[in-house]
């Protein structure tokens, strides 16, 4: 799934009323894929490597698939989401969530490129059902109603006003 996709998504799910820490759901929707993007800027701005090559080969070098895999790791997220609700941190367990959250939904949706998701524990990549860049996917679709949810939600909550009154002094 797209980087914005998985924002909208977890907007969707864990954004929900205004006192959520939607800072840190959009820092664990998109933390994941930031090593990828530090990647493809890397090989392709510094090493001068052109796109096919990166993601045709250099993509699946062992050295860049465990700093994707890690990422991505389910037990890392649960060990978060584990510690943060251990120590009733609100914050740190809607970032583990969305973590979490990340690699549920890409699971299902990278087939060759496709993540270790319970790295370090098992350190081979789990393929999905379906592919999100594939042109012949329909995945797109869902893509895109997402992302028009997501703003529909943001969009009615932003108008509608406070979803309380204000506390009165």
């Amino acid at each position: 799934m797209h980087t914005p996709t998985h924002a909208a998504l977890n907007f969707l799910v864990l954004g929900r009323g205004r006192s959520a820490p939607r800072g840190w759901i959009l820092l664990g929707a998109v933390l994941p894929d930031l090593p990828m993007l530090a990647f493809f800027v890397y090989e392709a701005v510094f090493c001068r490597e052109p796109p096919a090559r990166i993601f045709g080969v250099l993509y699946f070098e062992p050295g860049w698939q465990t700093l994707f895999d890690a990422f991505h790791s389910i037990p890392i997220s649960l060990a978060m989401l584990g510690w943060s609700l251990w120590r009733r941190s609100r914050v740190g367990a809607f970032f583990a969530a969305s973590l979490l959250l990340h690699s549920l939904i890409d699971w299902p949706t990278h087939l060759e490129d496709a993540h270790a998701y319970f790295w370090p524990i098992l350190r081979r990549p789990l393929p999905g059902v379906v592919s999100y860049w594939h042109a012949e996917s329909s995945l797109w679709i869902f893509e895109l109603g997402f992302l028009a949810a997501a703003i529909a939600f943001l969009t009615r909550e932003r108008l509608s006003g406070p979803l309380r009154p204000p506390l009165r002094a």
